[in-house]
């Protein structure tokens, strides 16, 4: 009897040692893919910034030339948003990553309508872009541009030489 309580025991201690391990490496495995993530948003925030800023470059000499050619009002709406795509470039460029998702996720439970929508927006759009491009994809016969359609006959070459195009009578074309 002593010696069932030992072993079961023992049991209970292996199950107890394969769990914290079983734990442990979920935690690493969740870290590591955490700090993927973390890495990948910081490149990409960065990325964003740079363009970003040169779109507000671009912006600014929009500005310019607006007051040059007179139109006050534009330079003041062009400056305005140049003013705003700095400050979201600088954001972007200085922000730890953690922080942005962090900012990101505030966003979204402060205005959840705002952020259904712009998601509703951008699959409207990608549903249009996909059907748009699957329709000249289907105009297109499969295969090399060159390459006749099926049934289409007037490109073919016939076993008697030829192109194997005829006449409106129906006879071969004397064409070689």
């Amino acid at each position: 009897m002593q010696q069932e309580q030992s072993s079961g025991s023992v049991v209970t201690d292996k199950m107890d040692q394969a769990t914290e391990v079983i734990s442990a490496r979920t935690s690493d495995a969740v870290e590591q893919g955490r700090g993927a993530v973390q890495r990948q948003v910081g490149q990409r925030s960065a990325q964003l910034g740079d363009q970003i800023g040169a779109a507000s470059h671009t912006i600014r000499q929009v500005a310019e030339q607006a007051r040059i050619d007179g139109n006050d009002q534009q330079a003041r709406l062009a400056d305005e948003a140049a003013k705003r795509a700095e400050r979201v470039s600088n954001y972007l460029g200085e922000v730890d990553p953690e922080r942005l998702m962090a900012d990101a996720e505030d966003f979204a439970r402060r205005q959840p309508w705002l952020v259904a929508g712009v998601g509703l927006i951008a699959g409207f759009v990608l549903a249009r872009s996909l059907k748009a491009s699957s329709g000249r994809r289907s105009s297109r016969p499969y295969g090399s541009a060159n390459r006749a359609a099926y049934g289409d006959v007037s490109r073919q070459s016939s076993v008697y030489g030829g192109n194997g195009m005829t006449s409106a009578a129906g006879e071969p074309s004397r064409e070689s």
